[in-house]
């Protein structure tokens, strides 16, 4: 599966998915924009570092759709939306997971090069973390890589992430 962020504008941007076993996705907006690395960029290094399956990416490899995204080409049936919230409903403790670890990891990935977090991250600490040092270190490179493209993405241009995991039918 393959999942591009595309800089739609400034301070603006959308995630497409392209599925081999289901039809392709897309989120525009995405929530989360940063000069740096967006937010569901994030959700996909937490997810792909730390072995999260059935977290976002591990829906929409599913032929689920995240609660979030919407199909690109096949239209939004009844019959397939009860099969998007069957496959939605069934990995709420990844998501969850994945949430919970993005929260973790990007305030102490910012601090770690010396920025102040913005938004809601700038208003407290980050919440506690279960992760260990090399944990961290381990995710800190995944961001710098991806946060490297990602700066050099211009509007109207984007980059392209290949979700490790198989798609399952």
């Amino acid at each position: 599966m393959q999942v591009t962020f595309e800089r739609t504008g400034q301070r603006r941007y959308a995630v497409a998915v392209k599925r081999r076993l289901h039809g392709d996705l897309r989120m525009d907006p995405a929530p989360g924009y940063s000069d740096l690395i967006p937010h569901d960029l994030v959700h996909l290094v937490v997810e792909e570092q730390f072995g999260l399956p059935e977290g976002i990416f591990g829906q929409l490899a599913a032929g689920g759709n995240a609660g979030t995204f919407v199909p690109t080409e096949e239209p939004r049936t009844k019959a397939w939306a009860r099969r998007v919230e069957r496959r939605n409903r069934s990995t709420s403790a990844d998501m969850e997971r994945s949430e919970d670890l993005a929260a973790q990891v990007y305030p102490r990935w910012l601090r770690h090069h010396g920025l102040e977090p913005g938004g809601h991250h700038a208003r407290q600490d980050p919440p506690p973390t279960d992760l260990g040092d090399a944990d961290l270190e381990r995710a800190f490179e995944r961001l710098d890589e991806l946060s490297g493209q990602w700066r050099a993405v211009e509007v109207g241009a984007s980059m392209t992430v290949e979700w490790p995991g198989a798609e399952r039918a």
